[in-house]
């Protein structure tokens, strides 16, 4: 019993590991990084605080980047890796909701080069689409 409770936690383990970032992914890092700050505004055009905004890397050589929350009016500012491509995410109450609409952020692409500073950037948030994710009934 020991030895299977031993070979499921080493299995584990190996799944749970941070995959290891390639060489061109190592060297983009070393570049300056580029600046992205906009707004996450509702459909109204009213600011939604609280969110956050994270960059979502199109490209496998772009790594993840820290998020940033929304302020009371809205604005995010992101430090990106760069060169790279990116569409949005966003996150409220922990739940990230991707939608199949035009105007959904993680559908977005602005290309950046290092010390890039790219201002205007709004994002939708629909609320709506949050609160049927929170009350729709978890698998279980």
């Amino acid at each position: 019993m020991r030895a299977i409770v031993w070979i499921a936690l080493v299995l584990a383990s190996g799944c749970a590991t941070r995959p290891r970032a390639t060489p061109e992914a190592i060297r983009r890092a070393r570049n300056p990084p580029a600046i992205v700050e906009g707004r996450v505004l509702d459909r109204e055009g009213r600011p939604a605080a609280g969110v956050t905004v994270w960059g979502l890397p199109r490209e496998k050589d772009v790594g993840w980047s820290p998020p940033s929350v929304t302020d009371a009016a809205g604005r995010f500012r992101l430090t990106l890796v760069a060169p790279g491509e990116y569409g949005f995410l966003i996150s409220w109450k922990g739940i990230t909701v991707v939608t199949p609409r035009k105007d959904d952020p993680s559908r977005m692409l602005v290309a950046l080069s290092p010390r890039d500073s790219r201002t205007g950037v709004d994002l939708v948030f629909r609320r709506d689409d949050w609160d049927r994710a929170l009350l729709s009934r978890r698998a279980p």
